[in-house]
Order: structure tokens, then sequence, then C-alpha cells
């Protein structure tokens, strides 16, 4: 990925689903500009990661943060089985 940012290809490295370490280990390759992560009131794993990622300068994308749907009053329950 590395390699297509040099060849003008692409102008931004993102990951997903990263762990403090392998966030660390990427960025000592080529710098991330950004992790994305479900951040919502049932998943907070990322605040784990969030130090890391202040360290680094690297941005959060968070994504459902409404938990999946379950908080904007729309679900519609005849469909959980």
């Amino acid at each position: 990925m590395a390699e297509l940012v040099e060849a003008g290809e692409v102008r931004h490295l993102g990951l997903s689903g990263v762990d403090g370490e392998l966030l660390r280990r990427a960025h000592a390759v080529h710098p991330i500009t950004a992790v994305q992560s479900e951040y919502s009131l049932w998943t907070r794993d990322v605040e784990t990661v969030t130090p890391v990622l202040a360290e680094l300068g690297v941005g959060l994308v968070p994504y459902s943060p409404l938990g999946r749907g379950f908080l904007t009053g729309t679900l519609d329950h005849s469909t959980l089985g």
C-alpha cells in the first residue's frame, strides 16, 4: 500500500479494527491517516486504541454510534428471529 501512495495512486492509508500494537507496526511502515471502528454504547473497544491514535496523530472514523439502529426506534423486531 505504501508503494501505491508513493506512486500517487492513493493519497492516504486507513485501517479498520486494529489494536494498538498493529497500528504502531503499520504506522512504522507508512503513516496511517485514519482508523475505522464501531463505537457505540454497546461497543467501546476502540477506547483501548485511542491513546495510540492520539500519540501517532491518527484520526478515528467511528461507525454505528446509535447501536446499529437500536437507539433510533426503527428496529423491526419481527426480523430478529
